[in-house]
């Protein structure tokens, strides 16, 4: 069966829907010696809001023995709220840990992020991170999936979730593209909403 046949029929539900929520995410990644350092762009829309978040994040990633690893990161946020763009700066710090089974390659990892945010407290906030990804090239496609815990210190609750199923694709000319699908909770005033986004990420 074509690749790209799989994932139009993977995409087309979602763009079916009355409101398409997406996000175009450029990633380039390099090696210092064993060191790892990569940025990030994000620009997410809506076609009700139009662009509406955008942000940049840059990171280095060491190495701790053969299956963890450190990374340290910073992300500059930018929102949109009707005619002004708010901004909230983000130190980060991560650590992870991989296991390689045969089969899949299985990652978890529980990131610190420190929200310094205008008009509005900062906040310490953790995420924790499962992440399963086929070790099988399926016709120039690999599945992975995942789910991520969002928990706020400053409310101390869990109210946030996000799980992600998608593929990366063969790279083509140092290009590797990826495109998944993220479901989105979110715990407001006592009960849960749910959102999509479907995402689409080149890396270099």
């Amino acid at each position: 069966m074509n690749k790209y046949f799989l994932l139009i029929f993977f995409i087309f539900p979602v763009i079916a829907q009355e409101t398409l929520n997406r996000s175009e995410k450029i990633t380039v990644k390099r090696k210092m010696g064993s060191v790892g350092v990569y940025s990030d762009l994000d620009f997410r829309t809506t076609d009700k809001r139009g662009l509406y978040y955008r942000h940049l994040d840059l990171g280095v990633t060491i190495p701790i023995g053969n299956t963890w690893s450190t990374s340290f990161q910073y992300r500059n946020i930018y929102t949109n709220n009707g005619a002004l763009w708010k901004l909230e700066k983000r130190p980060k710090a991560l650590i992870q840990k991989t296991f390689n089974l045969d089969q899949i390659k299985w990652t978890v990892r529980s990131l610190q992020e420190y929200r310094i945010r205008k008009e509005k407290d900062d906040a310490l906030r953790n995420r924790v991170r499962v992440m399963a990804k086929s070790k099988t090239n399926w016709n120039g496609l690999t599945p992975f999936m995942g789910n991520e815990f969002f928990y706020d210190m400053e409310k101390n609750e869990y109210n946030k979730n996000w799980f992600v199923f998608g593929f990366d694709l063969s790279k083509k000319d140092k290009i590797a593209p990826t495109v998944y699908y993220k479901h989105i909770s979110d715990y407001v005033d006592g009960k849960w909403i749910y959102t999509y986004t479907m995402v689409f990420k080149f890396t270099i």
